[in-house]
């Protein structure tokens, strides 16, 4: 059975290297829900978020092709559910349908409004998508007006390094 996975790569940078991933997955005929790109603190190291829909077995396999690319350090996947990440996702909602009971109830979401256009507002919330899905759901109706969401981050290969931690940390 097919469900949500989450990969979580580091490596060193390398022009081409998140197409030479995606590849990989687009050749298995793996699913890629998203795929988020940046660079570490060390700035010769890049960290790649992808969320793919694939069966248990699929993952393991690409798992450990990916990992047998030179530039890459440490590959993990998890179950979306297992794996700790974060979204942050944008509800434009019209001022119109804006009163004290709307803000009481991003608030208590833990959004926040982030702008104010014309007749729109803008709130923003972070977390996983079970939470921004309640969010939308509670905002959901002739005043919502525009729903994005990023792509997953999650941080958890730099666990592994020590010194990353440390220097996140300081």
């Amino acid at each position: 059975m097919k469900t949500h996975y989450l990969l979580t790569i580091l490596s060193e940078d390398r022009k081409g290297l998140v197409s030479i991933i995606t590849s990989i997955l687009n050749r298995k005929g793996i699913e890629i829900e998203s795929i988020s790109t940046a660079r570490t603190d060390i700035h010769s190291r890049v960290l790649i978020t992808i969320e793919v829909i694939a069966e248990s077995s699929e993952i393991k396999f690409i798992s450990n092709k990916i990992g047998n690319i030179i530039e890459v350090l440490y590959v993990e996947n998890a179950l979306i559910e297992d794996a700790w990440y974060q979204k942050v996702a944008l509800y434009t909602i019209d001022k119109a349908g804006y009163n004290s009971d709307t803000y009481s109830r991003f608030q208590k979401f833990g959004a926040v409004m982030v702008g104010y256009f014309q007749d729109e507002i803008i709130i923003q919330k972070t977390g996983r998508d079970e939470d921004i899905l309640l969010l939308y759901n509670e905002l959901e109706g002739p005043y919502l007006k525009n729903f994005s969401k990023s792509a997953a981050i999650s941080l958890k290969p730099l666990e592994e390094d020590e010194s990353s931690v440390i220097r996140l940390a300081a």
